[in-house]
């Protein structure tokens, strides 16, 4: 962690520890946390490794949803139904 005024102070130390460890750095704005601060590499490889579980989840989801609909575990609404209708 470190605090804005070390930020403004020392940038270019802190982003070099970045760039070494790969670790995200928090920073403090009266003794709070404020915002997060990471080198690109790490950024990049965060978003891959989000957009990837996002990518399994919904093709789990989806592939749950076709044995369902194979296993006849599927219900069809009416014209004047909505989905919703279905949890009551």
């Amino acid at each position: 962690m470190a605090n804005v005024a070390d930020l403004q102070r020392d940038y270019r130390s802190l982003v070099n520890g970045l760039k070494k460890t790969g670790k995200p750095i928090v920073i403090l704005s009266n003794g709070n946390p404020d915002v997060v601060v990471m080198d690109i590499l790490t950024y990049n490889a965060y978003t891959q490794n989000l957009k990837d579980l996002q990518e399994e989840y919904l093709l789990s989801m989806a592939q749950e949803g076709i044995k369902e609909y194979k296993d006849g575990n599927t219900k069809t609404l009416s014209k004047s139904q909505k989905l919703l209708d279905l949890l009551d």
